[in-house]
């Protein structure tokens, strides 16, 4: 993804402390930059180093000129563009801080109206930087706002700016939150130690809560998630259709691009969704050798792609393939490797990673030139926190008398550069290897804290250590990922991760575990904790009655667990409540079942 060319180029490169400089030295020594691939058409808007530094520099000056000042925090919720990419540095450039935010979604504007409103209160905006075509839907979602606390609107012009932006701006008062102002005051706020971004943490089981980024942060993490690639850099270039809304696709894609100097592809998310084969294309003709998914991406790729798509697609030039984001199966990257191994694609070229927002983003790396490394394990002795080989290899079936069975990890490998790992007890004491544990996070890339929430940053970094909320144990010194506390289930007191129970649905036509849930609720019979599974009917796919889903989602729940739910609800497409950047949200499920919030088709009770 980088075209570093001496060590003359890397000390220069190493000396950039702010993602400002950092594109300006980009601009100023390579001739890579970022193009944006249409689906439709198949061809690419490019734009050299030079020319996004120039533009954004421009865009700067105007939004200064209208009121942008120092420390302001500026939300950019625009497509994936060029819009976006100059609207971002101009932000950068101009000494504010960003807070890229999704873009309305059809059919859940209620929803979206919401959590947009409460993450522009959250992160302090007073700028909001939007294209004309959304206009009406943020119109009325901001004029809901309290007055104080209202953003002022403007937008961006789609196209490509030549040598200066004519963006013609009304004035507006931009306020510095507290946070800032007193990050900036503190011994004069080193350029490194400036806050550069406000990164979302994903809210899977908590509401997303605002993530202060400085500089330093994300120039380390960037490098050394770099360093872990092997080779020449120049050799290398990349592709995406994450949402730069998101940690991985903004600084895994893009600022790494820049970091690297490299060229780099962007794909509109809503393209992928649409089209899964156009990814697959752009990765053909940008010929990108380093790309990140999350792991149901490839499972849409498996279900939804023809072979009369693949007409001319080239995948062997994709050696480096980033997943994570989302818990990372084998059955996935295998399926994946044999579906498209007709276009060169190798299963080794599979690289699992861990990370999180707050770690701003990359925490370990699995070994780029190896096949992923699986574990077979005790499920029984996994439900009491041991990490045990399977004597069956993870072929067994449930005992009869309903205890896990095997089940199988995939390794995410090891920590990056300068990155210290732990897995503590609920004591918060480090654990032997093959303990499940919480897995705490040290080092430079470890957040500032949270926006303006002193507790809640106190309670997740402990000395430095960031207490990242996931489970997981070392095995000979490499990560593997139990799912999160808060999701775990436990029932007789043992835990069982909830992706175990929703998997379990794939075998069930018309459904399936990406638009499930599985959630504990309190069983006010038993006394005890139970859980149910909650699932969308996929739209149009399953001829069955709801009635019938049920019966089968609960049959194939406790053939392949042998763990019995208090009910299955089969609910329409779209009902349960997700993350930006789509991940279902267990927590929220579950409270919105329990207070009769769902929409229900159909639902088997025990």
């Amino acid at each position: 993804m980088s075209a570093v060319e001496s060590g003359t180029d890397r000390r220069e490169m190493e000396q950039a402390i702010s993602l400002p400089a950092a594109l300006s030295v980009a601009a100023a020594s390579a001739k890579a930059g970022i193009h944006f691939y249409s689906a439709r058409s198949g061809e690419r808007e490019s734009h050299s180093y030079a020319e996004l530094d120039r533009d954004a520099r421009a865009l700067a000056a105007d939004l200064q000129a209208v009121g942008l000042r120092e420390g302001a925090s500026v939300a950019l919720i625009l497509s994936t563009s060029y819009a976006f990419v100059r609207g971002l540095f101009a932000v950068l450039h101009a000494g504010a801080v960003p807070c890229c935010l999704p873009t309305p979604r059809l059919g859940r504007m209620a929803d979206y109206q919401g959590s947009t409103r409460a993450m522009l209160a959250a992160a302090g905006v007073s700028l909001v930087l939007s294209e004309a075509s959304l206009e009406k839907q943020l119109g009325g979602l901001l004029a809901d706002m309290p007055a104080d606390r209202r953003p002022a609107l403007r937008f961006v012009s789609p196209g490509a700016e030549a040598t200066q932006s004519n963006e013609s701006f009304q004035s507006f008062e931009s306020r510095v939150p507290a946070a800032f102002a007193s990050i900036l005051q503190q011994s004069g706020a080193a350029p490194g130690d400036r806050p550069a971004l406000i990164q979302f943490s994903s809210g899977t089981t908590v509401a997303p809560k605002p993530v202060i980024l400085t500089h330093s942060n994300i120039l380390s993490n960037t490098r050394a998630s770099l360093d872990s690639f092997p080779g020449e850099m120049r050799e290398h270039s990349g592709c995406s259709w994450l949402p730069l809304h998101h940690d991985m696709g903004l600084i895994g894609g893009l600022f790494a691009a820049i970091v690297a100097r490299g060229d780099m592809t962007f794909l509109r998310p809503e393209d992928f969704i649409a089209r899964p084969a156009a990814w697959l294309r752009a990765l053909s003709e940008s010929r990108a050798t380093i790309c990140p998914a999350p792991n149901f991406a490839l499972q849409i790729c498996c279900d939804r792609v023809r072979d009369a798509d693949l007409e001319g697609v080239d995948l062997s030039h994709w050696s480096i393939a980033l997943i994570g984001a989302e818990t990372v199966r084998e059955t996935t990257l295998r399926r994946f490797a044999d579906r498209f191994a007709a276009q060169g694609f190798r299963y080794s070229s599979f690289t699992p990673v861990y990370g999180l927002a707050e770690a701003t983003l990359a925490v370990t790396f699995s070994a780029v030139t190896d096949e992923p490394r699986s574990l077979y394990l005790d499920g029984q002795a996994l439900s009491r926190g041991e990490a045990v080989a399977h004597p069956q290899n993870g072929r067994a079936n449930a005992d009869s008398d309903g205890s896990v069975p095997a089940v199988d990890l995939l390794s995410v490998g090891r920590p990056l550069r300068d990155i210290e790992l732990e897995i503590r007890d609920a004591s918060g004491v480090a654990v032997s290897p093959q303990r499940v544990g919480r897995i705490f996070v040290r080092g430079p890339g470890v957040m500032h804290g949270y926006m303006d929430a002193p507790e809640a940053t106190a309670r997740s970094i402990h000395n430095g250590w960031l207490d990242t909320g996931d489970l997981g144990f070392l095995f000979e010194g490499q990560l593997y990922i139990y799912g999160r506390e808060r999701d775990i289930i436990i029932l007789n007191g043992r835990n069982h991760d909830p992706q175990s129970i929703e998997f379990a649905l794939d075998t069930v036509a018309g459904l399936g575990h990406d638009r499930a849930a599985a959630v504990a609720i309190d069983d006010a019979e038993r006394g005890t904790e139970s859980f149910v599974v909650l699932v969308e009917k996929e739209k149009g796919a399953a001829k069955l009655a709801p009635e019938q889903l049920t019966a089968q989602a609960r049959e194939a729940v406790i053939a392949s667990t042998g763990l019995i739910p208090a009910a299955v609800a089969v609910l329409p497409t779209g009902q349960l409540p997700r993350t930006t950047s789509g991940k279902i949200r267990r927590a929220a499920a579950g409270r919105a079942y329990t207070a009769g919030e769902l929409t229900i088709l159909a639902e088997s009770l025990r």
